[in-house]
């Protein structure tokens, strides 16, 4: 089976539950769709086991790239030279960072070997911007937040950065004609009022607020288009 989820926020006692909902299995897979990290306490435990898993494949979330920004220059040594190259680009983007919910995931850095936070970082690197299936009969489209100045006839190579990982559809929105575009990073609260998995004919919504105290983490599965919450 194929199966996605989104945005679990440091939430490991949710992910691991939610592996088990579904029962998770070596001939499964698994699409995580960005913002594993930040908000909750256990981000980088989430990663660490994503990346023990050949059948677990990340997309980057805003949360990762913010990140990814910052760990270069975070793991250098500080010396008068590295304190001078502390320009207010880095500055700003640090406290964005911190802002949006990265003091978990720093604290949780801290206390890895510079070692395991170089392959935190490079397993950033490595994540991909959108994924392309079929599953049940379906074409399907994953990215994290949906796609910015969409258009239908645009090839996704096309797009930049940004309309990957920012994008806030309305429910209005319309996407492919024949694929269906499946993202998280707008909690689905907003759009319907519930921590629930929101669908439209050319959407799915699948960020049911699992960072919010009240929120849930939801799973669809591609091939039967049930849906799972924890």
């Amino acid at each position: 089976m194929y199966y996605a989820m989104s945005d679990i926020h440091g939430r490991f006692d949710k992910y691991k539950e939610m592996l088990s909902l579904i029962d998770f299995a070596p001939r499964d897979t698994l699409y995580v769709l960005g913002d594993v990290i930040d908000r909750g306490p256990d981000g980088i435990q989430i990663l660490q086991d994503m990346m023990l898993r050949p059948n677990v494949f990340p997309l980057l979330g805003n949360h990762e790239f913010t990140a990814a920004v910052c760990l270069p220059w975070l793991m250098e040594e500080i010396t008068d030279q590295s304190l001078e190259a502390l320009d207010e680009t880095r500055i700003a983007a640090l406290s964005e960072w911190i802002t949006n919910g990265g003091a978990p995931t720093l604290r949780a850095l801290k206390q890895l070997s510079r070692e395991e936070r170089e392959d935190i970082l490079e397993y950033f690197r490595e994540m991909e911007l959108f994924v392309q299936l079929e599953a049940g009969g379906r074409s399907f489209v994953l990215t994290h937040s949906g796609l910015d100045r969409f258009s239908p006839g645009r090839p996704l190579s096309a797009y930049r950065l940004d309309d990957f990982l920012f994008c806030r559809p309305g429910p209005d929105t319309v996407y492919f004609p024949d694929k269906l575009l499946v993202f998280g990073h707008t909690p689905t609260r907003y759009l319907s009022k519930q921590d629930k998995i929101f669908r439209r004919e050319t959407w799915i919504d699948i960020d049911c607020g699992c960072a919010a105290p009240s929120g849930r983490l939801g799973c669809l599965c591609l091939e039967t288009m049930e849906e799972f919450y924890v």
